[in-house]
């Protein structure tokens, strides 16, 4: 077995190693200056919902959409998957996965949105990343829930 110093020296070399190696690796491939951001927006209108009337902690559901952009043309579909993280009888966290299926690929949100009653409310949301020339998307944005529809408005970093 070697001496101590020597199994000090080599430990201290590989932390050293290991603590230096992701800094300069993120440094590498950050996406640096990168001003390619666009500006996505898009009305949601339910087609299916599973959501129950009376929320209770704990339960999830499904929405499906017909999205339109800003001058009403079909422009794709969405889903949603949505569980409710806190209820009371008039207000409801819930954490959501949200895949928006367009022409040119697919976006993937994330978010966690408190609602009073059903009453209108506009919060941010996540870019989580997509496919097609969306990729590599990052960013945010806001998602708008009034009523039955959902308006998206993002910035999407490619």
């Amino acid at each position: 077995m070697p001496a101590a110093h020597v199994r000090r020296a080599v430990t201290a070399a590989a932390l050293t190693a290991a603590f230096t190696l992701p800094s300069t690796s993120a440094l590498a491939t950050a996406d640096v200056g990168d001003e390619d951001i666009v500006r996505v927006q898009l009305t949601g209108v339910p087609s299916t919902d599973t959501k129950p009337w009376l929320v209770e902690t704990g339960d999830s559901w499904v929405t499906y959409l017909n999205l339109y952009d800003t001058k009403k043309r079909f422009a794709g579909d969405a889903s949603a998957r949505c569980s409710a993280v806190e209820a009371t009888h008039q207000r409801v966290t819930t954490q959501c996965t949200r895949v928006l299926r367009l022409k040119k690929g697919e976006i993937t949100l994330h978010d966690v949105i408190t609602r009073v009653d059903d009453s209108p409310i506009t919060a941010k949301t996540a870019i989580a990343g997509g496919t097609g020339i969306y990729n590599d998307a990052e960013g945010e944005g806001y998602i708008t829930l009034k009523r039955d529809w959902v308006h998206f408005d993002l910035h999407v970093d490619d």
